[in-house]
């Protein structure tokens, strides 16, 4: 995620990396860039469970909100 703008004010916004990590600078100012999904892919029983999901979507087993409510209506579940 390397970029540079420019905000209205002149002022110019960096990316760039350090120590594996993303930062910006804002006005000189340094500021590190938080993503909080690669706490979560990074989670091995979070991983199991989206890898489950996926699977489980695959293989026709889930049903969206408007089937249920169908099903309900039809006295199917």
């Amino acid at each position: 995620m390397n970029f540079s703008l420019k905000a209205p004010d002149g002022s110019v916004i960096d990316s760039y990396e350090k120590d594996h990590k993303e930062f910006i600078r804002i006005a000189g100012l340094e500021y590190e860039v938080y993503t909080p999904v690669d706490e979560l892919d990074a989670d091995p029983e979070i991983r199991h469970m989206i890898k489950a999901s996926e699977n489980d979507i695959k293989q026709g087993k889930l049903h969206s909100t408007d089937d249920l409510i169908e099903m309900v209506k039809r006295g199917e579940l």
